[in-house]
C-alpha cells in the first residue's frame, strides 16, 4: 500500500521511516492513515480501542477487527519502522515503553499532531500526544498550558503525567481511558455543570468570549440584535473547552468520563456554547441530519429534555434559547461556512 504525501510527510517527521523493515496495519479513512499499528494481533486488537467511531458501521467493523483471531488481516499491511534518536523513540525511551500505535490527526489542517498508545513493561497503558513544527507545537502548547493551570479543578480535566518540550517538537503525556463508552446527554449536562466557578453570574456584555464574537458579527441588524438581547443577562461563569465533541468525551467500564483536546481551552468563556456545540455535532456529523435539521433538533432538546432545561436554567440562559444557539452559530464563523446563515435562522419560539 501506497502511503499518502501527507502522511508520510508527517510521520517522517516524527522518526517513522517507511522504508524500514517492520510490518504494520493501517486503517484508513478518507483516504489517509488512521491509525497505525504493528502487524501484532494483540496489539492491532488493544490499539484499535484508541479509535472510537460515533457511526454504527465504523463501530461494526472496528469490533470485527478487535474480536477475530485474524481480523488485522481486514486491514492493509505497509512497511516500516521506528528510527532511533527521532521524536516516537525518544518519548517511548524516556518513559521506558513500547509502542502500541499511533493516531494520525486531522489531515485537512495545516498542522498534524499525532497520539501514542503506550505501554509499559507492568501492562501500564498512557497516552502521549506529540507535534512537530511550529503550528503543531503551538497548539500542544497552548494544550499543555491549559491542562498546567486546570487539570486539577475539575476531575473530567486529565493531568500530564510528563512534558517534553525539544527544538522542534513538543509532546505530553497523560492517562488513558481504556474503554470506549457511549456518554449520555445527562452526565454531559452534569460535566459542564461542575466547569462553573462558585461565584456570582456576571453580565454576559463581561465576558471576553462574548464579545470577541459579537464584534466579528459583520451583520449590523445581527449584531445589534444579540447586543440589545443580552443587556441584563447575567451568566455563570466557566470554563470553556471550545471544541465540546462526542469523540472529545471519554467514558471508562467504571462510569468516569474524561474531557480531551484542551487546545482551544479558557479559564473562562460563554457557558452553554459547549451543550450545543455537542448536541449539534452529535446530529449533524454523528447521526448525518441536514445543518439546519441539526440546529432545530439542538433548540428542541435544550427546550425540552429535562437535564438540558435545568442546565440552561442554572447558566441563566432560561427564555433565551434562541439567543444562545444563535450566538454559538457565530462563535464558529472561522469553523463553519454556513454559521451565518444558520444563526440567521434560529429565531425566538
Amino acid at each position: 500500500m501506497k502511503m499518502d504525501v501527507k502522511d508520510k510527510g508527517v510521520l517522517a517527521a516524527l522518526g517513522f521511516d517507511d522504508h524500514g523493515e517492520g510490518s504494520w496495519r493501517v486503517l484508513r479513512r478518507g483516504g489517509h492513515i488512521l491509525l497505525l499499528v504493528p502487524d501484532c494481533a494483540s496489539l492491532v486488537s488493544k490499539g484499535l480501542q484508541l479509535y472510537r467511531p460515533q457511526r454504527l458501521p465504523a463501530r461494526l467493523f472496528v469490533g470485527a477487527v478487535s474480536r477475530f483471531p485474524f481480523g488485522r488481516l481486514l486491514l492493509k499491511r505497509i512497511k516500516g519502522s521506528i528510527l532511533n534518536g527521532a521524536a516516537i523513540e525518544t518519548v517511548l525511551e524516556t518513559t521506558e515503553a513500547t509502542l502500541v500505535c499511533i493516531l494520525l490527526g486531522n489531515p485537512s489542517q495545516k498542522e498534524r499532531r499525532i497520539i501514542l498508545l503506550a505501554e509499559t513493561g507492568t501492562g501500564h497503558h498512557f497516552i502521549i500526544k506529540l507535534g512537530w513544527g511550529v503550528l503543531a507545537v503551538e497548539k500542544i502548547s497552548r494544550e499543555r498550558k491549559f491542562l498546567e493551570m486546570n487539570a486539577g479543578r475539575n476531575a473530567v480535566i486529565p493531568s500530564l503525567t510528563r512534558v517534553w518540550r525539544e527544538e522542534q517538537w513538543e509532546a505530553f503525556a497523560i492517562p488513558y481511558f481504556d474503554a470506549p463508552g457511549d456518554v449520555p446527554v445527562e452526565k454531559i449536562c452534569e460535566v459542564l455543570k461542575s466547569w462553573c466557578f462558585n461565584s456570582p453570574a456576571v453580565q454576559l456584555s463581561n465576558l471576553d468570549e462574548w464579545m470577541e464574537v459579537v464584534s466579528r458579527i459583520s451583520d449590523v441588524k445581527e449584531r445589534e440584535y444579540l447586543i440589545n438581547r443580552s443587556v441584563g443577562l447575567k451568566i455563570k461563569r466557566s470554563l470553556s473547552h471550545r471544541d465540546f465533541a462526542p469523540w472529545n468525551v471519554l467514558s471508562s467500564k467504571n462510569g468516569d468520563v474524561s474531557v480531551i483536546d484542551w487546545e482551544f481551552g479558557r479559564e473562562e468563556g460563554v457557558p452553554g456554547w459547549d451543550l450545543v456545540h455537542y448536541l449539534f455535532l452529535s446530529a449533524h456529523l454523528v447521526d448525518r441530519l441536514s445543518a439546519s435539521e441539526a440546529s432545530i433538533r439542538v433548540v428542541d432538546l435544550l427546550e425540552s429534555k429535562a437535564k438540558c432545561v435545568e442546565l440552561v436554567k442554572y447558566w441563566g440562559w432560561a427564555g433565551n434559547v434562541d439567543l444562545l444557539v444563535k450566538s454559538y452559530f457565530y462563535s464558529m464563523s472561522e469553523q463553519m461556512e454556513d454559521s451565518a446563515e444558520l444563526a440567521k435562522a434560529v429565531h425566538a419560539a
